[in-house]
């Protein structure tokens, strides 16, 4: 038989092992469970986690992305970008990689519409160029014409106003041209204040609806040549707008100032709300050629040719006031550095010698002003406040006194008419003096 010491100390040692080896299954299967729930976990992170970038990824094709091309391809307005659905993810090489993304869409766009708007100015400029040469051609010749026959007469008369058609047609191309990056394709001499309102004054449908409150401490200061254009093609957008937008009389007048003048547009039509306020001021602080690709309405592009020649020359625009007349006022500011010194002494005498010699052949109608303002020794005397411009030639030019120094009624049309022909006349002569006036090709 067995000692019993020795049974017990089998039977312990027995029992040690066993309790060792259970308990060390015991901590396998825990730790086993625990890793299987670690897993588990894991597995729903990954659920979750790949959830989330499917459903990132259809927010940014579905929405991000369209509204993306609304605002850089289609131009809308105020149609807000959202970012990322699953802010979990702000950081994450998802959110950096759609911001890429967002950038290159955005560089791509930016780069065609480019390159299709510079095709797109560079065909509008060939296409004006030719017809604005089509239309000084055509206006010549009918300007040849009007003098091979009698003012007042019916044909002369309808030669007038289809001299006037074509004027109208020939700013329509100088304001296509400026906003397409061009200059107005005139270069002019230096011009009095008075000559740049008529003759903006001149180039509207609604010309006798336009009156000009001239006084000669304001009317007969020169402006130089350089910007007489750019400062006329702008009075017009104004005048214009004045004439469409109200049905009685356009005021304008020329107020100076410290360091310069304003030409005031004043209408009595409808005023402009804050949000038309707020969409003129935008237009006429553009600086920027015009962008093809996203013009909407061109029926209202004059603010935004304004503000493309303000920019480009030195003066500045308003329509931020109220006119006494319950409609816009529109302000015209030109500093002084832009007045020119007007005609010398010799420039003087040349065309009052010119205008004494052929005064007989080419008589002046009444009211109409004389070429160059010389042939008076006043010529704010000698010139028909209310007639339209006549542009100063630096060479002799054929003139002559007006034969009746009273300012001519506003409303008068034959008065105008007849003005409007001498000025036809002045820029056929002008056009074709060496060192006058010139049409740039």
């Amino acid at each position: 038989m067995l000692d019993p010491q020795v049974t017990a100390a089998v039977f312990g040692a027995g029992f040690a092992v066993t309790s060792a080896g259970l308990l060390a299954q015991t901590r396998t299967k825990r730790a086993l469970a625990a890793r299987c729930a670690r897993l588990e976990k894991q597995r729903e992170a990954d659920g979750t986690h790949l959830a989330a970038l499917e459903a990132e990824m259809r927010h940014f094709a579905e929405v991000t992305m369209p509204a993306l091309v609304d605002v850089l391809a289609r131009g809308h307005r105020g149609v807000p970008v959202p970012g990322l659905s699953q802010e979990e993810l702000a950081g994450t090489v998802v959110d950096h990689a759609h911001q890429a993304v967002r950038r290159l869409l955005q560089e791509a766009v930016a780069v065609t519409r480019e390159q299709i708007g510079r095709a797109a100015r560079s065909a509008v400029r060939d296409m004006i160029d030719e017809a604005q040469t089509g239309l000084q051609r055509c206006q010549m010749r009918v300007v040849e014409e009007m003098e091979r026959h009698p003012d007042g007469t019916a044909y002369h008369q309808s030669l007038m106003n289809f001299d006037h058609l074509v004027t109208q047609s020939l700013h329509t191309l100088q304001r296509m041209r400026i906003l397409t990056g061009s200059w107005p394709g005139l270069q002019r001499a230096d011009c009095t204040v008075r000559e740049i309102v008529e003759s903006a004054r001149g180039r509207i449908s609604d010309y006798l609806r336009v009156s000009y409150t001239y006084e000669p401490r304001t009317g007969e200061t020169y402006l130089e040549g350089r910007v007489v254009e750019p400062v006329t093609v702008a009075l017009t957008e104004l005048l214009s707008n004045a004439a469409a937008f109200s049905d009685g009389k356009v005021f304008v007048e020329v107020q100076p100032f410290q360091t310069g003048y304003c030409i005031v547009v004043d209408d009595g039509g409808l005023n402009m709300n804050s949000f038309q306020r707020e969409s003129a001021g935008r237009q006429l602080g553009q600086r920027e050629v015009l962008d093809v690709t996203t013009v909407q309405d061109t029926g209202q592009l004059g603010f935004a040719v304004i503000g493309r020649l303000a920019g480009e020359y030195g003066f500045s625009a308003d329509v931020t006031s109220t006119s006494p007349y319950g409609g816009v006022r529109a302000v015209l500011r030109i500093p002084l550095e832009l007045f020119g010194r007007g005609p010398t002494a010799e420039e003087i005498e040349a065309d009052r010698q010119a205008a004494t010699a052929r005064a007989g052949h080419m008589p002046l109608p009444v009211g109409a002003a004389a070429a160059t303002g010389a042939a008076d020794a006043h010529p704010a005397q000698a010139t028909a406040p209310e007639g339209l411009p006549q542009r100063r030639r630096r060479s002799p030019a054929a003139a002559a006194p007006a034969r009746n120094s009273e300012p001519a009624p506003a409303d008068d049309p034959d008065v105008f008419s007849a003005s409007l022909a001498q000025l036809g006349r002045t820029i056929h002569d002008t056009e074709n003096t060496p060192e006058g006036d010139h049409l740039h090709d």
